[in-house]
């Protein structure tokens, strides 16, 4: 698993190249909230490429995301993409490693 943060648009466009090969997930959380906090702990048992996106900091690339993708902002919220493509996406309690496992499994499986 890698984790790293992302903060401008040309960040979010390597990760869109990076997810032609595999599946990347999308962290987005508010660093002030017990709520995102939980989320942040469940990210760090995913085992997938994790990039975190603070909205305090990085306010104009969640508003980037929301518009690039059609997927209305949430926080904390998870969006996995595939081939460029996002395939599944979760907020609040629902950002569980588990709910995160169970649906990149069921992408690729047969």
């Amino acid at each position: 698993m890698s984790y790293q943060k992302i903060e401008s648009i040309a960040e979010f466009n390597s990760l869109l190249k990076q997810s032609e090969s595999g599946t990347v997930v999308i962290f987005k959380h508010s660093s002030t909230c017990d709520l995102s906090a939980n989320a942040k702990d469940e990210m760090l048992k995913v085992n997938l490429p994790v990039f975190e996106l603070v909205v305090q900091t990085a306010r104009p690339l969640s508003n980037h995301i929301e518009s690039h993708f059609g997927i209305r902002h949430e926080s904390p919220q998870v969006i996995l993409i595939h081939q460029g493509k996002p395939f599944f996406n979760a907020s609040h309690r629902a950002v569980t490693a588990k709910n995160i496992q169970e649906a990149a499994y069921s992408a690729i499986a047969p």
